[in-house]
């Protein structure tokens, strides 16, 4: 019986093996890969071919059979194991996810296929359980083939599309919640084992069949549900988090860069008028110390827009950019600004502006220019921010995507501009005109 060649059962392990590898493909592949992986990954996979060939059929019952494809998808997990560096609960939030959507692919599969048979006027579709499609005619065959091959692609494409790329992984992340992976894993096993049942049930009546496929799939979907409900809370509160550490660094960074550069206004106004009164009666060296008293006059907050914070922003980007002849043209009416906290100020103009200036940077000398508008537009505050910029630019939802290859560290600025914008009621807009990039933030006045 453990090599019996003319079993549908027997070849199925293989063929089960082959569908739980491709579904679980599916959700791994943002996962952090170990060295050597191709090596480890085709190891893995011809042990799961030879566990499956090798596994004895020793009863054609439902509770050998659950146990005999649960010990299959069991050694799966550990190939995952050998070739990923991730821990194990995300090892089994992924190998689960992937027996859910591999059984989905079974019932609509199997399902099609009954559909099928009886509009061809065949007798039993291609159980994989019994001796289904022995005696079927080539032409009746070739369409369950059909049917069994599309509709797996299918929900594995949807499946792809949907839920691949919310899963990602760092050192410490951890994917899903423990007692949601439990249930979930709970859900599919059990939707297996009435599977099972019902499968091998050969006096169930028809009803009674569809009535336990689309509780099967019903069911399946909600552990899915389950699942990634729960990483999409944990992939929100992960980015809320980010960003309230990056908030709370440019709170700090706001001080410092304040502190700073009131202590070298102040020491290079006293400097200045030092020169100045040394040069009245310098004599020859009089146009040095002019020369001199004028440079130290640049570290001196020339930019007075009404608002102190958005001064000190302004000032600071000149100091630190103006000898790569990036120049920041302001129109603002800073008084605008006063419903806002200083801090929040600083980190939304600061990354605005940052963000511009990595832009223009890589550009000609005469191309490094940033234009920056601060009105009143009725009962709104309008900011208007515009730089130029070469390459492309891509948008995930209304926002750009770091052009920064470490995506995974990189691309909070946005967010936490974003977060600083709603928490004001406001609006963040970006439009690209031609090679202009163009950043409007809408404020209602208080």
């Amino acid at each position: 019986m453990m090599f019996d060649f003319s079993s549908s059962l027997f070849w199925y392990k293989l063929v089960f093996s082959a569908e739980i590898v491709l579904a679980e493909l599916v959700f791994v592949v943002h996962l952090r890969r170990m060295p050597h992986f191709i090596l480890r990954a085709v190891c893995s996979v011809a042990g799961l071919f030879l566990f499956a060939f090798l596994f004895p059929i020793v009863d054609y019952g439902a509770a050998w059979t659950c146990f005999m494809f649960f010990m299959m998808f069991i050694v799966s997990l550990c190939g995952l194991r050998v070739c990923f560096n991730e821990s194990l609960r995300n090892i089994i939030f992924c190998g689960l996810a992937a027996y859910t959507i591999q059984h989905i692919a079974f019932v609509f599969s199997d399902a099609f296929n009954d559909i099928a048979s009886l509009a061809m006027g065949t007798e039993g579709g291609l159980n994989v359980y019994g001796e289904g499609g022995i005696g079927q005619s080539g032409a009746a065959l070739a369409v369950m083939l059909v049917i069994y091959f599309v509709t797996y692609f299918v929900t594995y494409m949807i499946a792809h599309y949907v839920y691949t790329d919310r899963i990602y992984s760092d050192e410490v992340r951890q994917l899903g919640r423990k007692k949601f992976v439990v249930l979930a894993g709970i859900i599919i096993i059990t939707d297996n084992i009435l599977n099972a049942i019902t499968m091998y049930n050969t006096e169930i009546d028809a009803v009674s069949l569809w009535v336990e496929r689309c509780y099967n799939v019903f069911t399946c979907f909600l552990a899915l549900q389950l699942q990634f409900s729960q990483l999409t809370e944990q992939n929100m509160q992960s980015k809320y988090d980010t960003v309230q550490r990056i908030l709370q660094e440019e709170r700090k960074q706001y001080l410092i860069v304040k502190n700073n550069l009131e202590a070298l206004n102040i020491k290079a106004h006293d400097l200045k008028h030092r020169f100045l009164d040394m040069a009245r009666s310098a004599g020859d060296r009089k146009a040095e110390l002019d020369d001199i008293g004028q440079t130290l006059s640049v570290y001196e907050s020339v930019v007075k827009t009404g608002n102190e914070t958005l001064d000190l922003i302004l000032t600071n980007k000149n100091l630190m950019y103006g000898d790569k002849h990036v120049q920041v043209a302001c129109i603002a009416d800073g008084t605008l600004l006063d419903f806002m906290a200083p801090t929040e100020i600083y980190s939304l103009f600061g990354n605005a502006l940052d963000n511009a200036i990595e832009a223009v940077l890589p550009l000609e000398e005469d191309r490094r220019t940033i234009s920056l508008f601060v009105k009143r537009a009725h009962n709104m505050v309008s900011i208007h921010i515009e730089n130029y910029f070469s390459g492309e630019r891509i948008f995930s939802g209304d926002l750009p995507v770091t052009t920064k290859a470490d995506k995974e560290y990189h691309g909070y600025g946005m967010l936490s501009m974003k977060t600083v914008v709603e928490k004001y009621g406001g609006t963040m807009a970006v439009e690209i005109r031609g090679d202009v990039f163009c950043l409007n933030l809408l404020f209602p006045l208080p």
